[in-house]
């Protein structure tokens, strides 16, 4: 047993020493530390989890807030400055992890004795093995026994009681052995406008791979910027934190197609497998799940029989239906008119072929969402729910309709509990999407006034997927809320750095500088924002004469002037909600008021954020603004409000 103990020791102390050199590099996680003991994250999990029952991203986090807790007793700086030191990004969220670790917030601990404090010391002690007894340790064991048979009954409790009544938590889905990006199939067809046919078969490969339970899948969209890049195989996989990659092309000609894939070692750049698979057109199902298996195959992954059946699962016998479901697919998200047209198109000329294939029900509820958002008629939301109770009905493995419902319940219906639970289902059934976390976040934030665990989702959306910019957009928005000003600037800026066109991130960046007082680059950015949009460049001239004339309250005034009385023109962004929020900003409260009312009454898919929302600070105590959120369901202010006196 001693040497089993100085093993444990001895890596629990290269492990830490580890931590410890990268303390203050908020980006050092899981990865990092496994690729710097030279093991898997998988092995280093188990080993971790066995010598100290805990998950290596908890360890690390309480190695980090066992840290602060010394330099705090030694009162070596401020609690913030301590928490970026320790590799927390945010002082809100160090200071939330903190208290649930040790029980009081950071500012207390200068207060406390150094015996309440105990628990804060390092060197590995709550790892060391007891010398006490051998009868303290029988009772020891004893006790330890009865505790492991208690916890695993609850726990068998909790999980049966979540399973037939929902759960009012969603928790971060955290797997797997091994990750692996999609890279874009290249469209050998003599027709390059079968590049939507190449698109769909590496889509469908993303989903059959995402049901294998020990693989970790990037989604399509982060893995998009490197269609035509040189880089080398490890330095896309050190950009997307993968282990391995995957790569092809595909050749669609009359009946027959080919399809050869390559798997890549994106650790080393080795050059694992390949296949080219050439098969008749009308065998695309068992050629993805062929492709499917052989990769699963190649990594040493055996599936279970719930597995393969998932993996050749025929979505539909009509090959056409499902080629212009692929059609539909591939114009779904430009978000234009044009293009939700074409993808509305083909999506109902595919239900017309097959009116028992799910998928394309799945995407025009998506299509119906996106179109009249944010001022979908009641009409048009209950057209967007039958589209997706249909594609349920008829697969209901499939997470994009429990999304179109958790957002209905969210956005127009304000359902809360139907909304978490439609969101867990949709989480559920396809955890590796960087979009089901991001609109998760929003639940939480918004109807909860949970920021950390916004936060905590919105990181693991990022994780995801770094290109989805509305998440980091998300943060700087959550960040606005909190006071917290730098951290607002830099999310935006990540966004800002994606896509510089992006007018809501231009939009958060202008209210942060208004919040700060900074006006000049509030309005210059405000300005660059509209200059890089066609329909919005004639809005620049007359927002600046608006700013020489009465400052930032000149600049709301008109936009809420423009928004009223120009609706219906491209550079307008008519919202009842958005009015609202700008009359707030200047305070003239009865006005925000009214156009809050008008929301209400549109049933706006924006009121959800109303009761969090920074615009409306100032007008929480007031008895109509109250009765808004009680119509809504979302209760008064009775907890402890986010905001910083």
């Amino acid at each position: 047993m001693s040497d089993q103990n100085s093993v444990e020791e001895a890596f629990l102390k290269k492990v830490e020493d580890v931590i410890e050199a990268n303390l203050e590099n908020e980006q050092f996680g899981v990865n990092e530390l496994s690729d710097a003991l030279g093991v898997s994250r998988s092995k280093l999990h188990r080993k971790l989890n066995a010598f100290t029952g805990k998950s290596t991203s908890q360890f690390i986090r309480e190695y980090r807030l066992e840290k602060a807790m010394v330099l705090l007793q030694d009162n070596e700086a401020t609690a913030s400055e301590i928490a970026f030191r320790v590799g927390f990004s945010s002082p809100t969220y160090f200071n939330t992890r903190f208290s649930e670790y040790f029980g009081y917030p950071p500012g207390e601990v200068k207060y406390r004795s150094s015996s309440s404090s105990a628990q804060g010391e390092l060197k590995g002690t709550k790892y060391q093995k007891s010398n006490t007894s051998k009868s303290s340790n029988r009772k020891n064991i004893i006790i330890a026994v009865l505790s492991v048979i208690l916890m695993i009954a609850l726990a068998y409790f909790i999980f049966n009681w979540q399973k037939e009544n929902g759960s009012d938590t969603l928790e971060i889905a955290e797997k797997m052995d091994k990750s692996i990006a999609v890279l874009p199939f290249k469209n050998l067809s003599d027709d390059k406008d079968n590049q939507y046919f190449a698109d769909g078969v590496r889509e469908d490969i993303i989903n059959q791979l995402s049901k294998i339970e020990k693989v970790s899948v990037k989604s399509k969209q982060s893995s998009d910027r490197f269609y035509n890049d040189n880089l080398s195989g490890e330095e896309i996989g050190d950009a997307l934190k993968v282990d391995y990659l995957i790569n092809g092309s595909v050749q669609k000609h009359q009946d027959r197609i080919r399809v050869i894939v390559h798997l890549v070692n994106a650790k080393d750049d080795t050059h694992l497998w390949s296949k080219d698979f050439d098969r008749e057109f009308n065998d695309i199902f068992s050629l993805e799940k062929e492709i499917s298996t052989d990769i699963a195959k190649e990594l040493d992954i055996v599936l279970s029989p719930s597995e393969l059946e998932k993996i050749g699962k025929i979505p539909t016998r009509n090959l056409e239906a499902y080629n212009l479901y692929l059609k539909g697919r591939h114009f779904l998200y430009r978000f234009n008119d044009d293009d939700l047209n074409r993808s509305e198109k083909y999506f109902k000329e595919s239900m017309a072929l097959d009116p028992e294939f799910a998928l394309p029900y799945s995407g025009m509820a998506e299509v119906t969402m996106f179109r009249y958002w944010p001022r979908a008629t009641q009409s048009d939301y209950l057209k967007a729910k039958e589209y997706a109770l249909k594609a349920i009905a008829l697969d209901d493995d499939l997470s994009y309709p429990h999304r179109v419902l958790a957002n209905i319940s969210l956005e127009y219906e304000w359902n809360w509990d139907n909304a978490a639970k439609e969101f867990r289902i949709a989480l559920e059934k396809e955890p590796d999407n960087a979009v089901n976390y991001w609109l998760i976040a929003r639940y939480f934030i918004f109807v909860n006034g949970d920021f950390e665990k916004g936060l905590d989702y919105l990181e693991k959306s990022i994780q995801l997927n770094p290109l989805f910019r509305f998440s980091s957009i998300l943060k700087a928005d959550c960040y606005l809320y909190l006071e917290e000003y730098d951290l607002s600037l830099a999310e935006a800026r990540n966004a800002l750095e994606i896509n510089e066109k992006d007018l809501w991130a231009s939009w958060v960046t202008f209210l942060t500088y208004a919040k700060q007082g900074k006006d000049e680059l509030a309005v210059r950015e405000l300005a660059r924002g509209w200059r890089t949009d066609e329909a919005g460049m004639v809005n620049v001239e007359p927002m600046l004469k608006a700013y020489k004339a009465e400052g930032l309250k000149g600049v709301f005034k008109w936009l809420n002037d423009l928004d009223i009385n120009h609706e219906g023109e491209d550079h307008v962004y008519h919202s009842a909600y958005w009015i609202a929020q700008k009359f707030a900003f200047l305070g003239e409260h009865d006005k925000a008021l009214e156009w809050l009312e008008i929301a209400f009454e549109r049933r706006n898919a924006e009121l959800y954020r109303i009761k969090y929302d920074h615009f409306f600070k100032g007008m929480q105590e007031h008895p109509k603004f109250l009765s808004i959120l009680n119509r809504m369901n979302l209760g008064d202010y009775t907890h402890e409000r986010p905001f910083k006196d």
